[in-house]
């Protein structure tokens, strides 16, 4: 993925009494009076091509395209801003569950062009793959003056925690929520920083994060995963490798050289209720012979995640506290 540059500028636009207050793109009535108006404009990267958005009010029906940047809204009290979400992966992080339940579903995986203009937005957002010809191109949707918004940290391939807390103060910015969404990157840091505190003399445990596997097993190599871990003491055994991916396979050889502590499995059971995908995954590294003399699985530390908690999203912070626990037993 390409790594896009973007430049959140808070402006001011005056207007004489003859002056038009732009909102997204539509225009009001030209002849009503709007002394002045804030603005904030980015420069978005799709398909390799940057382009100028803008909003010139907080919008008001947005629009989630991805199960990560809407519980990343919910996070900061935007429901009431949104006119939909789409393509829900998962159960909804609990503590956002109520608020999520207050937005209209507009389709299972991605809305169609004409479900999408149906309710009106004004801004929509999520990871660059709906923004394609894989759901609805995006120069389709800014050809309808919507403006589309792609956090960093789903772009940069050496995002961190920091590029993602720095993603909410924008969603804070373009919503006009900016005291909700620093309250809640203080109180991220605030809790990242407890955990951090009790880890300090412990040593690093090496890791290795098995998503699946085809043949050869399919991980991650350098990125915000490998970054995330490395704030509880987790070393990535496939980072520093010399391959400048996020995900991609790697070998049962270098899985044993690597020789990790422990397995950061993957979990893509359909709900957080039940592990079946997890199981059936450490059966599968259970019984491969090559693969039997690592340490991880002669001593069963086998690992569960979800997706969601180790790429960006609102989900990080309480993943790693989690971890922590899990992986440094010593923790007190």
């Amino acid at each position: 993925m390409n790594k896009k540059t973007k430049q959140i500028i808070a402006s001011m636009i005056i207007a004489t009494s003859m002056g038009i207050l732009m909102t997204g793109c539509s225009i009001s009535n030209p002849m009503k009076s709007a002394p002045k108006s804030e603005g904030v404009t980015w420069v978005e990267t799709l398909d390799g091509k940057k382009v100028d958005m803008k909003v010139s009010a907080p919008p008001k029906k947005a629009v989630s395209m991805s199960f990560a940047t809407t519980e990343m809204m919910l996070a900061l009290g935007l429901q009431d801003q949104m006119a939909g979400t789409a393509f829900k992966e998962d159960d909804i992080y609990p503590p956002l569950a109520d608020a999520y339940a207050k937005v209209p579903v507009l389709a299972e995986k991605w809305p169609s062009y004409e479900k999408l203009m149906s309710v009106k937005p004004d801004f929509v957002t999520g990871w660059e793959v709906p923004f394609t010809k894989r759901g609805i191109p995006a120069e389709k949707i800014i050809a309808a003056g919507i403006p589309i918004f792609v956090p960093d940290s789903m772009q940069d391939t050496k995002a961190t925690l920091d590029t993602n807390f720095n993603d909410m103060l924008e969603y804070g910015k373009i919503f006009g929520k900016e005291d909700n969404a620093k309250k809640w990157v203080d109180a991220q840091k605030k809790k990242l920083e407890a955990v951090q505190k009790k880890l300090k003399d412990l040593p690093h445990v090496k890791a290795f994060v098995f998503d699946s596997e085809d043949g050869d097993p399919f991980t991650v190599f350098e990125g915000y995963t490998t970054n995330i871990l490395k704030l509880i003491g987790v070393d990535n055994v496939m980072a520093g490798q010399g391959v400048d991916k996020t995900w991609s396979k790697t070998s049962w050889e270098s899985f044993v050289k690597a020789n990790p502590d422990y397995i950061i499995i993957v979990d893509y059971s359909t709900s957080d209720r039940n592990d079946g995908d997890f199981e059936k995954k450490v059966e599968s590294l259970k019984s491969n012979p090559q693969i039997s003399e690592v340490t991880a699985i002669k001593e069963g530390h086998f690992i569960r995640v979800k997706l969601s908690e180790i790429t960006p999203g609102v989900r990080t912070v309480d993943a790693l506290e989690r971890l922590a626990k899990e992986m440094h037993p010593d923790m007190k």
